[in-house]
């Protein structure tokens, strides 16, 4: 019966409730908005210092010998032992070693009588348009089909024109590959700048002849979300300290960047956090609003409450009308808060092409925040209400 009261009041005062809940609408809002921009961002800027290519947080941990060595041989400094070892780890849902960047590869081509050292480019799809012969296909590199093309520049060089070098042999790395095309010749490589692809050869080729060339000397670990970054290198650390294959032959290191990032969370965090807080002086403002409103509310309903009283109404009863008034109007104005913040959020994470992180959290500040004002702002004006004396409102 008080909750049905309560808003049969405020839809009584359709324009007074409206411009009451307007305040806690846009604080509501502006807090929701800039929570979840900056949560997001947040997340972006930690994946963006920790991975590239991954989706998931990732942390790199290199093994650096005590004697330099141990770099030319061909022992694992990073053991399938070390791998099983670090998966028995909170938070760590996979082990691996680094994949090989294949951006920039040199290899020694024999050149008159000469080895020249020259930019190799893999191909996955589509390799570059030619001036004689054909380009590399799609079906070159599933089949990993032993052929390439070269710059007219280096076919000159090893067939004296462009022209000739096309269906002739080429060696690299004592393997001969067949020249299916030439393209047309880029830059050279100079002090500023690394120079054009001079050899172009199908990716799974490559890898099927030349090999991945892993690193073994630093390990991966993808981290579950939510996980925190730095405690689990730090245990990641300690276990291959204690337990790893080579820890007598070296020690194992964590990337700078990666022990850098909880810091760098902190920081967004807290400027997140102090941005919301500002914002958040609106909802003071705001409640404030709902006082003034249900004083008024107050003095004019003097009469509801002496009838109210004289049918036997408990000072009690009066008061959680009137704050369950106040409640609902903080209430509603917090949920729609929260929907116009979460749509202004996407909005701008969309315009500026930032992920928009909405959690429990946000939906909890959003109602509790609400209730918490109808319910503080409107404690004194319930109890001055439940105060009257029925005799003097009779009189």
């Amino acid at each position: 019966m008080n909750w049905r009261s309560s808003l049969g009041s405020i839809f009584k005062n359709k324009k007074r409730s409206a411009l009451t809940m307007f305040g806690i609408i846009i604080g509501i809002a502006a807090v929701i908005a800039i929570l979840s921009i900056g949560r997001g961002f947040e997340r972006d800027t930690i994946k963006s210092l920790t991975s590239e290519e991954s989706d998931k947080l990732e942390v790199n941990i290199d093994f650096v010998p005590n004697n330099n060595n141990l770099y030319e041989s061909n022992l694992d400094m990073i053991q399938s032992s070390d791998f099983s070892l670090l998966k028995t780890i909170d938070g760590v849902e996979k082990v691996s070693y680094p994949k090989t960047d294949l951006t920039y590869l040199y290899k020694d081509i024999p050149v008159k009588e000469k080895t020249k050292s020259t930019r190799i480019g893999v191909v996955t799809k589509k390799g570059k348009a030619v001036s004689y012969g054909r380009g590399l296909t799609a079906f070159d590199n599933q089949t990993q089909n032993k052929v390439v093309t070269l710059d007219a520049s280096l076919a000159k060089e090893l067939f004296g024109t462009a022209s000739e070098a096309v269906g002739r042999g080429f060696e690299m790395d004592q393997a001969v590959f067949t020249i299916v095309g030439v393209f047309p010749a880029g830059a050279e490589e100079s002090m500023f700048s690394v120079g054009a692809t001079k050899v172009q050869i199908p990716r799974q080729t490559y890898t099927h002849f030349f090999g991945n060339e892993k690193n073994t000397g630093s390990v991966v670990l993808t981290l579950a979300d939510g996980s925190k970054l730095n405690k689990i290198a730090e245990k990641a650390i300690n276990k291959l300290k204690a337990n790893g294959a080579m820890r007598q032959q070296g020690e194992y290191q964590v990337s700078n960047m990666a022990m850098m990032t909880d810091g760098i969370s902190n920081v967004l965090s807290s400027i997140t956090l102090f941005i919301s807080a500002v914002a958040g002086i609106s909802l003071f403002i705001a409640g404030v609003g709902v006082m003034n409103m249900m004083y008024i509310s107050v003095s004019e309903r003097t009469k509801e409450i002496g009838i109210r009283r004289a049918l036997g109404a408990t000072r009690g009863a009066i008061r959680l009308q009137f704050l369950l008034e106040g409640m609902t109007l903080t209430l509603v104005g917090g949920i729609i808060g929260y929907l116009l913040g979460i749509l202004v959020a996407y909005a701008i994470g969309s315009v500026m092409n930032i992920h928009v992180s909405v959690d429990l959290f946000t939906v909890c500040l959003a109602v509790g925040v609400s209730s918490g004002i109808g319910l503080l702002f409107s404690v004194m004006p319930a109890s001055e209400a439940a105060k009257k004396d029925l005799i003097d409102i009779l009189r």
